[in-house]
Parts: C-alpha cells; sequence; structure tokens
C-alpha cells in the first residue's frame, strides 16, 4: 500500500523551505448539491483563488524500459558501443485545472455560425463549474511519456599519456506533461489547456533534446621524467618541463522544445493557468517561423487569435529554442616536490569561445487585439555563463 505517493508535490520547486506547511478549510463552500442535510456551506472562496489537489486514489506511475546495445574492441585500445535506449510510462502526473467552464460542443446553441461541427465553445460570462470556487489545480495521474533513442559512443582508454571519449545521441521524448512546476517566464507551461482532452498537449517533452554530441579528453604532454621527450633531464629544467596536462570537455546540442502561448484566457474556460495556444495564421507552419535573434527568436505574425471562446490548433512544444555549444578546457602542471608531497597549478577555461548560449524565449505571441507582441519570443536569459578563467594551487602530500 502506498502512502503520500505525491506529496507536497506542488512546492516541488526551488527556494522553499524543505517543509511545506498543510492548510485546512475552516468555512463551507457551498456545492451545486447538498450531500449532508443540514450541513452549512462553506463561505466563499477568494475571487480567483484555488488550491492544488490530487485526485483520488491516484494510480502508481509505471515505466518500462528498453535497452540493446552492441560492443566491440577496436585496435588501439579503443571500444566502440552502438545501442539504441527506450522506455514509455504511463500513470505519470500532469497538472489541469479541475474548475473549468462547461463547454459546447458546436453546432449545439449557443456556438456561433462559422464554429466547425465537434469544436468545443465556451460562452461569455465565465461560468465554472463551481462558481463559488476560483482555479482549482489538480494533480492527476493519466500523463504519458515515450522515449527512443540511439548511441554512438567511442571510448579510447587511457594509455600512453592519452584518454578520449566522443559520444553522440539522437533520441525523442513525448509525453502530455513533463513540466508541472514550469513557469511561463522560465519557458514553460504547467498545466494542460484542455482538461477534459489532455492527450491534445500529447508533443515533445520539455526536456527533449534531439541531438546531443559530447567530447572529453586527457593529454600528457610527451615531455620529461618517464616521457619520450627530454627525458633525461634533471634539476630545475626537469621541473620546469615535467607534468603537463591539458584537458577538454566539449558539450554541442540542440535546443530545448517550447509552446507558443496567448498569455490570456481567449478560450473563456477561466483557466487561471493561462495554458491558452494561438492558431497558425493561414498558409503558416514551423517551416521558416525562425528568425534566430534574441529579440525576436520566432516570427510573431505566423500566429492568429483563435474565436474567443475556442481553443488554438498550435500544438505543445511545436517550435525549438536555441542550441548549445559549451567548450570547458584546463590546463594542469604537477611539480613534485619531494617523494610524498607534490603541488599542482591549475588554469581553467569555462565556456572558453565565450559563446552567448541562449535561454528559451518569451512564449507569449500575440495581444488580445491579435497584433504580435511586442515582446515575442525574445530571450532575455543565458543557459551558460560568459567566459570564466580561473587560476589555483594544489598541494597534496
Amino acid at each position: 500500500m502506498a502512502y503520500n505517493l505525491l506529496d507536497n508535490i506542488g512546492w516541488c520547486c526551488i527556494n522553499v523551505p524543505p517543509i511545506a506547511g498543510a492548510s485546512q478549510i475552516t468555512s463551507n463552500v457551498p456545492f451545486p448539491l447538498q450531500i449532508v442535510p443540514g450541513v452549512t456551506s462553506l463561505a466563499s472562496a477568494t475571487p480567483g483563488g484555488g488550491r492544488l489537489g490530487i485526485q483520488q486514489d491516484p494510480y502508481t506511475p509505471t515505466v518500462f524500459n528498453f535497452h540493446f546495445e552492441i560492443e566491440q574492441a577496436l585496435p588501439g585500445n579503443i571500444s566502440l558501443r552502438v545501442g539504441y535506449i527506450g522506455s514509455h510510462e504511463y500513470h505519470e502526473v500532469l497538472r489541469a485545472d479541475a474548475n473549468t467552464a462547461f463547454p459546447t460542443i458546436c453546432p449545439a446553441s449557443p456556438c456561433p455560425a462559422g464554429l466547425p461541427d465537434g469544436t468545443k465553445y465556451f460562452s461569455s460570462p465565465v461560468v465554472r463549474r463551481n462558481p463559488q470556487l476560483g482555479s482549482a489545480g489538480i494533480f492527476f495521474t493519466s500523463a504519458v511519456n515515450s522515449y527512443n533513442g540511439i548511441f554512438v559512443d567511442v571510448n579510447r582508454r587511457f594509455r600512453n599519456g592519452f584518454a578520449l571519449r566522443t559520444n553522440y545521441t539522437y533520441g525523442q521524448s513525448l509525453d502530455n506533461s513533463s513540466a508541472i512546476t514550469g513557469t511561463q517566464a522560465g519557458g514553460q507551461v504547467g498545466v494542460v489547456m484542455d482538461p477534459e482532452d489532455r492527450m491534445r498537449d500529447y508533443g515533445l517533452s520539455a526536456f527533449d533534446v534531439r541531438n546531443r554530441f559530447s567530447l572529453s579528453g586527457v593529454y600528457e604532454l610527451p615531455i620529461g621524467t618517464g616521457k619520450p621527450f627530454l627525458s633525461g633531464v634533471k634539476g630545475v629544467a626537469d621541473k620546469l618541463v615535467s607534468g603537463w596536462q591539458l584537458n577538454a570537455i566539449v558539450n554541442v546540442q540542440s535546443g530545448f522544445p517550447f509552446t507558443p502561448i496567448l498569455g490570456f484566457n481567449q478560450s473563456r474556460n477561466g483557466d487561471t493557468g493561462l495554458p491558452d495556444r494561438p492558431n497558425w495564421a493561414p498558409g503558416r507552419t514551423s517551416d521558416g517561423i525562425y528568425l534566430r535573434t534574441p529579440e525576436h527568436w520566432v516570427d510573431a505574425t505566423a500566429f492568429a487569435l483563435p474565436a474567443a471562446g475556442t481553443y488554438g490548433n498550435v500544438g505543445r512544444n511545436v517550435l525549438t529554442g536555441p542550441g548549445l555549444t559549451d567548450v570547458d578546457m584546463s590546463m594542469f602542471k604537477t611539480t613534485r616536490l619531494t617523494e610524498r608531497s607534490s603541488l599542482q597549478f591549475r588554469a581553467e577555461a569555462f565556456n572558453l569561445l565565450n559563446r552567448s548560449n541562449f535561454g528559451l524565449p518569451n512564449l507569449v505571441m500575440l495581444t488580445p487585439s491579435g497584433a504580435p507582441a511586442s515582446s515575442a519570443g525574445a530571450i532575455t536569459t543565458t543557459a551558460t555563463t560568459s567566459r570564466q578563467i580561473q587560476l589555483g594551487l594544489k598541494v597534496s602530500w
């Protein structure tokens, strides 16, 4: 029997105390149906207020993992690995507003003319399922995830002062929720757009990286005592030329996906999480949408407002943010002082190329009038620091 399967999941964020206090409703909120005769109804909730909750009897998340690889030894102390990694998950956690308005399925009244049959339409004003409550963010165990990836790994084990390892992975992760504590400021939307059709959010995972290449290496300069060159030097000359080592780490990867949103409740379903997405403008798709500048990563004119009271047709995480290239290098010089002690000088450079690795852009694409937002697709954060160089001394004995 599982207890507190999703304990305090709503507070599993950064910069909060390790223990979040529990709260209890001590007054009654009137519900549409009286459950117990004579019970005093609860006072109305603060307008717009809401609580996070967990579905009754949540299911246990389940994961199936698949892994297959072949490994071959090659000449030169090199090994080659090629493999496949996959997984399928269900009963994962997603967050949805359980107190949105009831939609009308067109063409039933009061749907306006022109909306396709089957369209969900929300009339105005917004009337929630329980109008005495605000948004009710509920964690449901109805999310699914699927990952498939292939990788190639080449490893030259350390020998004669040299080691090198390279790895390339091509993979794709799909789900309908992977950012339950995500914020629009952080480049993700934490709630599903349509609480009644949660698979409508099925798309790339928030952490999906399609291509990733990494390289790491160590190279000891072949000079000084015990090395091919200048191995016979003694005294001060030996201490100057011996013990040099170069190290490098290189990471190159494609960008994380993100979802274009409106930033206001165009659907009129009452969800204060504001996950509403736009429509594609006529004739536009994700092809040709990228401007790739920090001011406007994407072209907001590719989007259009959905009809008031309806959801947009743009999918979740259909766009990709900037990729990342990061090169870190270091140089070590180890000088033996005595038989039991040594001094190591370290010079380390992080983001050696001083490349601007930008974060995800602003998600809000349109204003309520349908015009492109001034900050649509603007990037204001970076994923790595600028170049940093540090020097150090280390004494071992």
